[in-house]
């Protein structure tokens, strides 16, 4: 394994982490329904629990400076694995406290970490070609997991499923393991973290989280409503949507290397919102909820390399790609956590769960704004604030 390069390594633990993700994690707001939470509580939830990895981001920063970055990196995989026995009780407030407590401060620690180790070890020249073969991986692997986390869910309970699911994730700490030490520049302190920060990436990934919060919280939560409920159901739509974001994901890699990125982001916004219509207006039928969640796969196949090629080349341009991951992933958390409370408040109001994907769909704007190469008559204000030191 220590003979594969860095990008095989990382993709190799990307497939064994999306992989348990897909088995159970992907499953985590239909368990939450089948428990008896309603759809507002759950956003709710999902909302805390966003809220509490935001303030958790800071523990992150002394575990990267003490280890160094590859052991963060493997130990926010090995803590991530154990959020699955806490789950597995959520019926128990304390467990369930216990659960979004440990999911919170394993992503707080892993996400900043990997998108700096994507960034850094990544090679300008051949960046859509790497976010598109991910894309692609974490799309097939979106056909394998959610089939066996359905089937394993509604034959043999959650136990065996999330057991299956924590071990997968503890295998994904493997290939970064046998990784060599690389540098992401320097780790900030808890007063200086915001110097230099990017504000167009800051503002791209709130916009980001902002529209995620219809698009990948709200929105499985109204198709398990709209599939009847079953987790085979989900796990079978899913995997359809797997198979469309694969060859999705492909194509727009390749065409953001031959410089393509801008027209991809307008065809990508415009393909954004068309889905939320689409979504919002699919609840009342399981087949049309099943091609909607199709559809929305393939185009977010063909935004997120989009929306990360841009972010890992301005990170590997700063100097210092952890303390830019480490701010963009917080503005990431805030736009996640005030979508989603959007969201729980229209789906309070309105007993049509579908809808609470709409106000998602307020960051498109944005993102398009700042996610597109700047114009040379924009003010360079924009682009960022102040130097990295």
């Amino acid at each position: 394994m220590q003979r594969l390069g860095p990008f095989r390594l990382l993709t190799l633990h990307y497939a064994l982490y999306q992989l348990s993700v897909a088995i159970a994690g992907g499953f985590v707001g239909a368990y939450l329904l089948k428990l008896g939470f309603s759809m507002s509580t759950a956003l709710l939830s999902f909302a805390a629990l966003l809220g509490v990895r935001c303030a958790l981001r800071f523990i992150g920063l002394g575990v990267v400076r003490r280890l160094g970055y590859r052991r963060a990196l493997v130990i926010g995989a090995v803590v991530s694995a154990c959020q699955f026995l806490p789950l597995t009780f959520a019926e128990s407030p304390i467990w369930f406290a216990a659960w979004l407590i440990n999911v919170s401060l394993a992503e707080a620690l892993y996400w900043p970490v990997y998108h700096s180790a994507m960034a850094v070890t990544g090679t300008d020249a051949s960046r859509g070609r790497e976010l598109g073969i991910r894309a692609a991986v974490g799309a097939l692997v979106g056909v394998i997991g959610p089939l066996t986390g359905g089937i394993l869910l509604d034959r043999y309970g959650p136990s065996v499923d999330f057991g299956i699911a924590a071990l997968l994730a503890l295998a994904s700490a493997a290939p970064l393991a046998a990784m060599a030490n690389f540098s992401a520049g320097p780790v900030p302190s808890r007063q200086d973290w915001l110097a230099g920060v990017d504000r167009r990436a800051v503002v791209a990934f709130a916009a980001d989280g902002w529209m995620m919060s219809g698009l990948a919280l709200a929105w499985p939560l109204a198709l398990f409503l709209s599939l009847g409920s079953e987790y085979t159901a989900f796990g079978i739509a899913n995997a359809i949507a797997g198979v469309a974001g694969a060859a999705a994901g492909l194509v727009c890699g390749r065409a953001i290397d031959r410089g393509g990125r801008d027209r991809y982001l307008l065809i990508s916004c415009l393909a954004l919102a068309a889905g939320f219509a689409l979504r919002a207006g699919a609840g009342w039928s399981p087949v049309a909820a099943t091609i909607a969640n199709a559809t929305g796969a393939a185009v977010m196949a063909l935004y997120v390399p989009v929306l990360m090629s841009v972010i890992y080349d301005r990170a590997k341009q700063s100097g210092a790609a952890y303390r830019f991951h480490f701010a963009a992933e917080a503005g990431w958390d805030a736009g996640a956590a005030t979508g989603c409370l959007a969201s729980a408040a229209l789906a309070a109001w309105i007993d049509i769960p579908s809808l609470a994907v709409l106000p998602g769909a307020l960051g498109i704007l944005l993102l398009h704004r700042y996610v597109r190469t700047p114009r040379r008559s924009e003010p360079a204000a924009e682009l960022s604030v102040g130097p990295v030191p």
